[in-house]
């Protein structure tokens, strides 16, 4: 289902009745609402999941319009308003993460819980954040230019050496989902979602009073590390390292990440 909004129209993947705080799933950079299929299939919990915009069936409506991590934030809180959802289970992965620490800052009351796969609070050295949006904006630029040489250098990152071997039906998926994708608004995403342009997130995080799981692969040791910075920054949370995983937890052993997900959501 679409909703409308202000400056994006957003893509909802969901349950036929969603009730009782369900499990809302946000994908990662070029991936969709489609990426926590086996996920969703493999829990007996209401859920959804939603299109990031710039990817899939989420647009920004104007390319040329300004768009902040705040506007997503208030867009996905008047979307659970206009489908009465009340409260939710919030999990995100990766970029996705980034965008469910970001809204449960400015909305905590809804969130009953959250759930973070490989992600972060975002970088606190100013100089650090503007060398690194400008390495995304020039990633971006070759998006625009050649989407399918973007992808195919994209599936080279360290980050995903092993997802082929470990999940093939489901890289394979992946890869139809990353060139499914509309270039000018994958393009403008990545410029709009870099971390370089996040708000750095540490005194939010230390406030959050509900549960929150960091879920990390075991080969993936540049995102443990950041797991364990953010375990140290609030005692409501707890961090679960799985084996047979680098980055991409929920792809590459979907039956240890969801027995993390039913033991941890009620």
């Amino acid at each position: 289902m679409y909703i409308k909004c202000n400056k994006s129209s957003l893509f909802l993947t969901k349950d036929r009745e969603l009730h009782n705080s369900p499990i809302l799933f946000i994908h990662g950079f070029t991936g969709s609402s489609k990426s926590w299929d086996a996920v969703r299939d493999n829990i007996d919990y209401p859920s959804f999941a939603i299109d990031i915009p710039g990817h899939h069936k989420s647009t920004f409506n104007n390319l040329k319009d300004d768009y902040y991590f705040n506007d997503f934030t208030n867009e996905l809180y008047i979307t659970l308003k206009k489908i009465n959802i009340k409260t939710i289970h919030l999990c995100g992965y990766s970029l996705g993460g980034r965008l469910a620490i970001c809204f449960a800052a400015k909305y905590p009351h809804i969130v009953e819980s959250l759930v973070l796969e490989s992600t972060s609070i975002g970088i606190e050295n100013r100089e650090d954040r503007n060398q690194i949006y400008d390495k995304d904006l020039n990633i971006s630029t070759s998006i625009n230019e050649n989407l399918k040489e973007f992808i195919s250098n994209w599936e080279t990152n360290n980050l995903f050496a092993d997802q082929e071997i470990r999940n093939k039906l489901d890289f394979l998926k992946q890869r139809t989902i990353r060139l499914n994708h509309t270039k000018e608004q994958l393009s403008y995403a990545l410029k709009i979602f870099s971390v370089g342009r996040m708000p750095f997130m540490l005194n939010n995080f230390q406030k959050f009073n509900f549960p929150i799981s960091i879920i990390n692969g075991k080969d993936d040791i540049k995102y443990i590390k950041k797991g364990r910075d953010m375990l140290k920054l609030n005692n409501k949370a707890k961090q679960y390292i799985i084996d047979q995983a680098s980055h991409n937890v929920h792809m590459e052993n979907v039956h240890l990440y969801t027995d993390i997900l039913s033991n941890n959501i009620k």
